[in-house]
C-alpha cells in the first residue's frame, strides 16, 4: 500500500462500542492514527460534532470521538444520572482504545474530563479543556422545569429553559435563534439536556477540589465567551497547580475548529503552542 493510500484509510471514520460498567452500551467514532487523544463532545452534541477537529488532527493523531451515554448511538444510561457513571464511561473507552496522549472535553465534555482527571489521574497523561462550564458561575436552571418540558414533548421551551432561563424572549429574539442552522437539531436533542443539567447540578460548585488534579493541563478560552465561563476559567486556572492557560482572541463558545486544533495538538505533542 502506497503512503498516499494509507494516509487515506487511516483518514476513514471507524467506530467502536464498550460496555460500561452498568452495562450501559457507548459508542465512539475514530479518525486517523499516530498517539491516541480521547475527545468529549458538549451539551445537545455528539460524536458528529467532533469531526471538524478530527480533520485538523488525523494526520498527527488517533481520534477518539465519545458519544456520551443518551448522546448520538450511545445507549441512554442504565443508572440515573450522576458523575460517577459518566467517569466509569469515559474510563471504559480509555480501556478499550489506549495507550492515553490526552484527553480533551468541549464545554459540558470539558467539566467530566476534569473529573475524570480528578478522579483517576494515574489513567490520564494528559488533560486539555475548552470553556467548561462549571457550577460555581453557570446558572443550573432549575431541574423541575426542564423534566415538565421533557414530559410534556415541549422539547422547544426545555431548549429555551436550560439555555435562556426562563425562556421569556420576545418574539424577535426568538426568531433570531431559529435563524441559527442548528436550531432544529439542538431542539432535536433536547432531550439530553434533563440529565446533562442533573449532573452538573450533583457536582461542588467550588474549583477547590481541582487543586487535586496533578496531570499537565491545558485551559482553553476565547474572548467573547459569557461571562460566566471566562469567570469559571478565572477560578479553575487559580486552582489546578499545573496548568497552563490560552486564550483565542476573537473566539466564543462556538469556537472555530482550525484554531482549536492548533492549541490542542500543540499541547499533545508538548510544542509550543
Amino acid at each position: 500500500m502506497s503512503d498516499t493510500t494509507s494516509a487515506r484509510t487511516d483518514h476513514l471514520l471507524r467506530g467502536g462500542r464498550v460496555r460500561s460498567a452498568d452495562g450501559t452500551m457507548i459508542s465512539y467514532l475514530t479518525r486517523g492514527s499516530g498517539p491516541v487523544v480521547v475527545c468529549l463532545h458538549g451539551g445537545l452534541g455528539s460524536a458528529l460534532s467532533l469531526l471538524p477537529l478530527s480533520a485538523h488532527l488525523a494526520d498527527e493523531y488517533e481520534i477518539v470521538m465519545m458519544n456520551l451515554r443518551g448522546h448520538g448511538t450511545s445507549q441512554w444510561g442504565q443508572s440515573p444520572p450522576a458523575i460517577a457513571h459518566e467517569i466509569e464511561d469515559i474510563l471504559a473507552v480509555v480501556e478499550a482504545v489506549g495507550p492515553l496522549r490526552a484527553l480533551f472535553g468541549y464545554s459540558y465534555g470539558a467539566v467530566l474530563a476534569l473529573e475524570t482527571a480528578l478522579a483517576a489521574p494515574q489513567r490520564i497523561n494528559k488533560l486539555a479543556l475548552y470553556e467548561p462550564p462549571l457550577p460555581v458561575t453557570y446558572p443550573i436552571p432549575d431541574p423541575a422545569l426542564l423534566e415538565t418540558a421533557l414530559a410534556s414533548g415541549d422539547y422547544e421551551q426545555l431548549l429555551l429553559t436550560a439555555t435562556t432561563g426562563s425562556g421569556g424572549l420576545s418574539p424577535t429574539e426568538l426568531a433570531a435563534l431559529r435563524e441559527d442552522p442548528l436550531w432544529p437539531s439542538k431542539v432535536a436533542h433536547a432531550p439530553t439536556l434533563v440529565p446533562t443539567m442533573q449532573v452538573l447540578a450533583g457536582l461542588q460548585p467550588t474549583v477547590e477540589q481541582y487543586a487535586a488534579v496533578s496531570v499537565p493541563t491545558k485551559l482553553m478560552v476565547g474572548t467573547t465567551s459569557a461571562p460566566y465561563i471566562l469567570e469559571a476559567a478565572d477560578l479553575l486556572a487559580g486552582a489546578i497547580p499545573n496548568l497552563t492557560r490560552e486564550v483565542l482572541h476573537g473566539q466564543g463558545h462556538h469556537v472555530d475548529h482550525q484554531l482549536l486544533s492548533r492549541s490542542l495538538a500543540a499541547f499533545a505533542s508538548d510544542r509550543a503552542a
